[in-house]
């Protein structure tokens, strides 16, 4: 279920940066309320899952408040994934912080460059909790085929000894 929530949310990511791109480019491919449903459904369950499946258990020492028995565990994802999800995520605070620029502007009802820049600062955000979502899933991911294969014995622990 988290690798369906997981490709949910990358799709969801994939789907922001295209409008954006589209939106940069002066070409609104769907509308606004569209866009934003859209990028929510696909983007915030796969985000909650990695929220909620990216916790350890505090093992060890007593945590600082009895009543805390997890503690949210940072991503261990390889380095160059979690640069690339780094920079997927600043690509998408940049196109939302630049549509605000233009959203102090006062312009007639209905201008079509103010519904461009609200749906673009929409989909960047979307798009960076997508990111983030995408990447702490993955890491769920990651830990817990880890975790199988440290639980699984291999198959040359059952041959018994060679002579």
């Amino acid at each position: 279920m988290l690798l369906l929530l997981d490709v949910m949310c990358a799709a969801g990511v994939g789907w922001a940066g295209v409008l954006i791109v589209a939106l940069l480019g002066g070409v609104r491919l769907v509308d606004t309320a569209v866009a934003v449903v859209v990028a929510l459904v696909l983007v915030l369950p796969g985000f909650t899952a990695g929220i909620v499946t990216n916790r350890r258990i505090v093992r060890g020492r007593q945590p600082q408040s009895g009543w805390v028995r997890s503690v949210w565990a940072p991503p261990e994802l390889p380095r160059w994934a979690l640069l690339l999800a780094g920079l997927v995520f600043f690509a998408f605070w940049f196109a939302g912080i630049t549509a605000l620029s233009g959203l102090g502007e006062y312009a007639p009802a209905g201008d079509r460059t103010v519904q461009d820049s609200q749906q673009r600062f929409a989909l960047g955000v979307l798009g960076g909790i997508g990111t983030g979502g995408t990447a702490l899933a993955a890491a769920s991911l990651r830990r817990e085929r880890k975790a199988r294969e440290r639980a699984t014995p291999s198959p040359a622990a059952f041959a018994g000894p060679s002579y």
